[in-house]
């Protein structure tokens, strides 16, 4: 091992600061001493909360084989049965659901879509994991999510690829890749996504469900593993609209642990009842439409279902009219910046500035620096992450804090359109899914893969406006004897997810989206 003074001149030289020579013993003593705190909280019992085995006991724990029989989509990861033995309520009493494996389930090996890290077994229960068993769910497994959760082609998990639920080749949208197909092709009732520019809406939207992104903070990120906390976002995914609004109003409200809770959000007991509020209808509500959220490039038949899906509104007493905010269009880059340089630390493990809970255990799993070897088996969306960050924290550090101030700017400009109007429309994704690429694609190719699917959706994770997904019919993929669904993205006010509630739920109760 290095001495003490060789430790300290190598410190000393990647943060450019020469040591004058007769410093150099004294600053030696400082770091030795900074050396013995570190070893001092080193040795510290962790503090994390720990779940009642007891109450909540795991059972039946297995990895099934991928596409065997029984994970025909590739879409499980690990399965298992977790139900309370004492639940408080009855609410989600006889529904099965399924959790994106980046939720920590205590006892259950959480894969990340990974290999890049050895296996690593939580210690702890996610928050909304508590809350699902004390309202009576049933936690049939974890739905495998994209290669650390980047991605949103569902191509790039280490357990191979996820096939879309109505075609199977066919990309199932990411990062909640396993999430979506699952509740689509009726393997669980419900599940659970999280969401960082998309990752909820996307594989909602190509699989034909309701998928909820909530007001940032409002559902508690408590034990889940996060990419960039200012975009990171946890909500459901179900096959129709009530359930939806019910599984969020049990895993909603302040846990007192993740201060991802800003103004405004409440405690478990003042949620609203969102399956009962959302009844009131649309007659009267004001619907915007867009002008941006239609770009060139879009899928004409994608354009065409939106179009008339907005018509249903009007037939049902809504008022509809365009609106428009010019830096949408941008809106995608400037969530790229904020993504990719922020999540660039916590890829480094040099996050910092939380108060919440820390999986210290998965800290310890990964290897910093990163080595080649661990690289090698990183996606090609992970290296570019890497290669981009690093990049752009060397070469454009002022451009960071000035993509934190725009999305404030753009969180501006849709609340001023919001105080003329209820929601917002516009497709959730510009195509519906697409095959997925290759195993040997090119890094071009699989990036590529994706174009389409974040325009309209990423902007809302810096906002922090609740949006919704919604499908309202097929459209024709790239070969046209398939019919894979389009989606509609509704978006509301900071905490008004009452409002896109009735709006989803008024519409669905008018058409049968499989027919229209």
């Amino acid at each position: 091992m290095a001495s003490t003074r060789e430790t300290l001149l190598s410190t000393a030289k990647k943060v450019s600061f020469e040591i004058p020579k007769d410093e150099i013993s004294e600053y030696e003593e400082l770091l030795s001493r900074t050396k013995k705190t570190l070893e001092t909280v080193a040795a510290m019992d962790d503090y994390q909360p720990q779940p009642n085995l007891t109450i909540h006991p795991r059972k039946n724990i297995y990895l099934p084989p991928p596409q065997s029989p029984s994970n025909p989509l590739n879409a499980w990861a690990w399965r298992f049965t977790l139900a309370s033995t004492s639940p408080t309520t009855n609410t989600l009493a006889t529904k099965t659901l399924c959790l994106k494996d980046n939720i920590c389930v205590a006892g259950i090996p959480c894969l990340l879509g990974t290999s890049t890290i050895t296996p690593w077994t939580p210690q702890t229960d996610a928050t909304i994991v508590t809350r699902i068993l004390d309202a009576s769910g049933t936690i049939t497994g974890k739905a495998v999510c994209e290669n650390l959760s980047r991605g949103a082609v569902s191509s790039t998990a280490a357990t191979g690829p996820v096939h879309n639920a109505y075609a199977f080749g066919y990309s199932a949208g990411g990062s909640s890749s396993g999430t979506g197909a699952l509740v689509a092709s009726g393997a669980v009732d419900m599940g659970i996504g999280c969401d960082q520019g998309g990752s909820i809406r996307i594989p909602a939207a190509l699989n034909g469900l309701y998928g909820f992104k909530p007001t940032a903070g409002l559902v508690p990120y408590t034990g889940i593993v996060s990419n960039e906390a200012s975009v990171d976002v946890v909500g459901p995914m179900t096959r129709n609209c009530r359930d939806a609004a019910v599984l969020l109003g049990v895993i909603a409200g302040w846990d007192g642990l993740d201060d991802r809770a800003g103004p405004g959000v409440k405690g478990v007991g003042d949620i609203p009842c969102y399956e009962r509020l959302m009844e009131e209808g649309v007659e009267g509500v004001r619907i915007g439409v867009l002008r941006e959220g239609t770009p060139g490039g879009i899928d004409p038949g994608v354009e065409r279902k939106f179009r008339q899906a907005v018509g249903v509104f009007e037939g049902l007493g809504a008022s509809v009219c365009e609106v428009s905010v010019p830096l949408h269009a941008q809106a995608r880059s400037v969530y790229s910046v904020l993504s990719k340089m922020g999540n660039h630390m916590g890829m480094l493990g040099q996050a910092t500035g939380r108060r919440q809970v820390m999986l210290t255990d998965l800290y310890e799993k990964k290897d910093f620096p990163y080595t080649p070897e661990v690289i090698s088996k990183m996606s090609v969306m992970s290296k570019e992450g890497l290669l981009s960050g690093e990049f752009a924290w060397q070469h454009y550090t002022a451009v960071y804090p000035k993509a934190v101030n725009i999305m404030r700017k753009l969180k501006d400009l849709y609340d001023e359109v919001l105080s003329s109007v209820d929601v917002i429309v516009m497709p959730t994704t510009l195509s519906p899914a697409r095959p997925l690429p290759p195993v040997d694609a090119s890094p071009l190719a699989q990036i590529d893969a994706a174009k389409g699917m974040t325009e309209n959706t990423c902007s809302f994770n810096a906002t922090g406006h609740p949006a919704l997904a919604m499908p309202i019919g097929f459209v024709a993929a790239e070969d046209e004897s398939i019919q894979l669904p389009a989606s509609m993205q509704i978006v509301g006010r900071w905490h008004d997810e009452v409002m896109i509630s009735r709006c989803a739920y008024a519409w669905e109760k008018a058409v049968d989206w499989r027919d229209f």
